[in-house]
């Protein structure tokens, strides 16, 4: 495998800007929000509307900038996060829920698995605190080619396929970093749905299709930033269709993102 790593930066190395800062990326949005970035966001959130509704419990888990409100506009979204934020409604370790046993319809997850130091004790709490036929709603990265080539020349998080993703006692990520990235845990996870069903057991895979690549590339990113010129949304509309098609036929190399639905069977 090309980039094959395993590869982990020094967050001192990284060469995008305000990273991991959540006030600036959330006043960045709301005071000069580039159509790039809005567009982008639209395609990571829009379709979770389809799974809520206005009588639905609905927690986001790792809100970060809390920007999943301003699109899922059908329901009361509750944010937490492991910071305590102004706009975050309760503060959670993504590992230990305060939730009561089968008190959630739906959670939400947008770019937080990869940062879990044990993704598996996540699933466990996911299980526990989702009602009878729960859903979760994920937004993750996809390793592709072209993502570990963009990690490896922006130095911002990394890969390792080498850790066994399904031992609850193993560590996936840098305990001493925070904002560690190992954006091949999505990959080891959700690539082969026989294994997930089999080895993380409650869960069954509604949906699982991978999106993303110029359009994210043209966003500047979210929470951190990275130069990109403003364009008209009719251009991001036609690279959004060329982006589909590059992430269908080729999404080893091409694809950045996927969308998985989760839904709590037993």
């Amino acid at each position: 495998m090309i980039l094959s790593g395993p590869y982990y930066p020094q967050r001192q190395e990284s060469r995008v800007e305000r990273l991991g800062d959540m006030v600036a990326a959330r006043n960045s949005f709301f005071e000069n929000c580039s159509n790039n970035l809005r567009f982008l966001l639209e395609t990571r959130y829009l379709w979770m509307m389809d799974y809520v509704s206005p009588d639905k419990c609905v927690i986001e888990v790792g809100a970060g900038a809390g920007l999943s409100k301003e699109f899922i506009t059908n329901s009361d979204v509750q944010l937490t996060d492991y910071l305590e934020q102004e706009w975050i409604d309760v503060v959670v370790d993504g590992l230990t829920f305060p939730f009561s046993s089968e008190s959630v319809d739906v959670f939400i997850s947008s770019n937080t698995i990869h940062h879990l130091l044990t993704p598996m004790k996540f699933f466990d709490e996911l299980h526990r605190t989702l009602a009878a036929n729960g859903l979760v709603l994920i937004f993750e990265a996809k390793a592709s080619l072209l993502l570990r080539f963009v990690l490896r020349l922006m130095r911002h998080e990394g890969w390792d396929y080498d850790v066994d993703i399904f031992d609850r006692c193993a560590t996936a990520n840098n305990p001493k970093d925070p904002w560690s990235g190992n954006n091949a845990i999505p990959d080891l996870i959700f690539s082969d749905i026989s294994q997930f069903e089999e080895r993380i057991k409650g869960f069954k895979i509604l949906r699982h299709e991978h999106c993303e690549c110029l359009i994210f590339l043209m966003s500047g990113s979210v929470n951190a930033k990275t130069p990109a010129p403003e364009l008209p949304r009719w251009l991001l509309t036609a690279i959004d269709r060329l982006d589909r098609v590059l992430v269908r036929f080729f999404p080893s190399f091409f694809a950045l993102g996927r969308k998985v639905v989760l839904q709590k069977v037993s």
